[in-house]
């Protein structure tokens, strides 16, 4: 055996398991930042990357983010070096590594937004658009009918707005409540100074809430290291504001039944947006 062919046999083994973590941290921060709107998914680093799964994965996180880029496609594709980049619509958004205030930011530049914090963006490339009118008559007609079809957003109770659609045989409807990050940090912090039994502590803390915000006093508290964490973590920039449910059925009972479920899967998710918060902030310590 030559020289050469030692040193391809030793050098070749460490190129593969560098590909092969290389291949597994991608995948693991994949699965943090889909978690943050699919928090029971769980990505097998031993299995072959399955690029329609996680692209599927990807569209289902997008519906719960609610940043209004429904009608976009969005892909995840295997890129060198066993890196996984985000695409929408072809154009490269960025990776699953990077920063994810960084790739937050690469999402808002998409947004079109109104003063309400709604999408503008219609759901549909093309279709009848309408303004949903009080009473079921309309909704009805809609829901039986076999046209394509999106409703204009419409004002709910709790702050809550909807919006309903079909593209073929898939009527859907939307319930969209914003959580914007800063505010679900501030629940937490003031949930976690409530759950605390010590009441010299929760005095404590309350009082340097007047000084600094309730935030402040918190992660004051618990140290830098905490606060380092928040500011990496992808569910501070990636939170649930929506929650989307469909039905191939077409009838008026399928489409109430949908609206039900909208607001209470969103009701859980942005609750339990804010016990992980809560269970992140509340080892607070003197």
């Amino acid at each position: 055996m030559t020289q050469a062919s030692k040193i391809k046999k030793t050098v070749a083994p460490d190129a593969a398991q560098t590909l092969q973590d290389a291949e597994a941290g991608a995948r693991m921060a994949l699965q943090g930042l889909l978690r943050t709107a699919l928090p029971d998914l769980n990505l097998d680093v031993r299995e072959a990357v399955n690029t329609a799964e996680l692209s599927a994965a990807l569209t289902r996180a997008h519906e719960a983010w609610g940043l209004g880029l429904r009608h976009v496609q969005h892909e995840v594709r295997t890129e060198e070096g066993g890196m996984l980049g985000l695409y929408a619509d072809g154009a490269r958004v960025g990776s699953v590594q990077d920063v994810p205030e960084v790739l937050a930011s690469a999402y808002a530049t998409m947004q079109a937004v109104d003063a309400d914090g709604l999408s503008s963006w219609p759901v549909l490339p093309e279709g009848y658009r309408f303004t949903l009118e009080a009473g079921t008559r309309q909704i009805r007609v809609l829901v039986e009918d076999g046209r394509d079809f999106e409703s204009h957003w419409t004002p709910h109770t709790g702050s809550l707005h909807f919006r309903t659609g079909r593209r073929g045989d898939d009527l859907w409807v939307e319930a969209f409540r914003a959580a914007p990050g800063r505010d679900l940090v501030q629940d937490a912090a003031w949930e976690v100074v409530e759950r605390i039994k010590d009441r010299a502590l929760r005095r404590e803390l309350q009082r340097r809430a007047e000084e600094k915000g309730i935030l402040g006093a918190v992660l004051g508290a618990r140290g830098e290291a905490v606060e380092a964490s928040m500011r990496r973590s992808p569910g501070l920039h990636f939170t649930v504001s929506a929650a989307v449910m469909h039905t191939t059925a077409r009838t008026l009972d399928a489409w109430k039944a949908l609206q039900k479920e909208a607001v209470a899967a969103l009701d859980a998710a942005q609750k339990a947006q804010v016990d992980r918060l809560v269970d992140l902030l509340g080892r607070t310590g003197r």
